[in-house]
């Protein structure tokens, strides 16, 4: 009864509550201020350059950032400018269509790896396997696209001397100038670099989910592919859904690392995409700085409409949701 009393009393009085917190918690709160000020000085306070994509012929090499920020007029012809620019246009459709490709492709392939790793009873094969699909992931793109270029290359490449000597081709050819080849490439060195590391969040979920459905399931005769259909998927379909929406948020990201170090001077113009293309014209000399930050306000704006709309959609229909 006392507690109850004093339950009601903490709830009649908000301020008295976070007190209460605040005393009884202060060690995570102490151990929270370190980060919470990293991230205010290192992603808030940035934020304020964004203003700068409302701003036009802003002259930093005369005044300087802070003056030439004051003089420059306010304007909204960045955003404008920016959706006539055939350039960028290209880099939204290659944006577009990689993204599409992924969740078409790469998404459903590491859910069934996922399934087919959840198979493997013997823990020194699952432990073997997830080492030789996991390794991929620790090569950087630099180093991931240099190895392939070498497995690939016109004269020394294996993949070339392969082709000639089973006579499929008459001449070496040039995997990496192909415009044609380079969309499916970027997919194919997605599936080998990550596919394993990303699988293992739904490999974990698999393994969570309560045996005692599959040995019923047997019991009842059901097969390894129905047991798939009516227990694995629907059990972990939530985790499906929540990467799903993640997966969506950065849907105008493309890899800008994989697609920078796969471009070269045939494919450049054709394979741009807004991350290559953002970082062009914004190092570029001479680069027009307020043009740079609308397209990165583009570009975030629409990462957090997909944000909110996936997860609202996943709320709803699952009763799942990032927060």
């Amino acid at each position: 009864m006392n507690n109850e009393i004093l339950i009601s009393r903490n709830l009649g009085t908000g301020k008295m509550t976070v007190k209460r917190k605040i005393k009884k918690y202060y060690k995570l709160f102490l151990f929270i201020i370190p980060s919470l000020i990293l991230v205010i000085i290192f992603s808030y306070i940035p934020m304020v350059g964004t203003l700068i994509a409302f701003k036009k012929d802003m002259n930093t090499t005369l005044y300087g950032v802070l003056e030439g920020f004051r003089l420059a007029p306010w304007t909204l012809d960045n955003f404008k400018n920016m959706f006539t620019d055939d350039t960028f246009i290209l880099a939204i459709k290659n944006t577009l269509l990689i993204n599409f490709a992924k969740i078409l492709i790469v998404f459903p392939l590491t859910i069934m790896l996922a399934i087919f790793l959840s198979e493997i009873k013997s823990k020194f094969t699952i432990l073997l396997v997830l080492i030789i699909l996991c390794l991929p992931n620790f090569l950087s793109w630099s180093v991931t696209i240099g190895m392939w270029q070498g497995f690939l290359d016109e004269t020394n490449g294996a993949v070339n001397n392969i082709l000639l000597n089973l006579q499929l081709i008459n001449k070496p050819f040039w995997f990496f100038g192909s415009n044609t080849l380079f969309k499916p490439m970027v997919i194919f060195f997605v599936i080998w670099k990550g596919i394993g590391w990303s699988s293992i969040i739904f490999y974990t979920s698999i393994l969570s989910i309560d045996k005692t459905f599959y040995e019923a399931a047997l019991i009842d005769g059901a097969n390894r592919i129905t047991i798939v259909i009516k227990i694995t998927l629907p059990m972990i379909l939530p985790t499906i859904a929540l990467m799903l929406v993640l997966n969506i948020t950065y849907f105008l990201d493309a890899g800008f690392e994989q697609i920078f170090a796969m471009m070269n001077g045939v494919t450049h113009d054709e394979q741009q995409i807004l991350g290559t293309y953002l970082y062009e014209i914004s190092m570029s000399y001479g680069s027009d700085k307020t043009m740079a930050t609308a397209m990165g306000v583009f570009n975030g704006g629409v990462a957090l409409i997909l944000m909110l709309a996936g997860n609202a959609i996943v709320k709803k229909t699952l009763n799942k949701s990032l927060w």
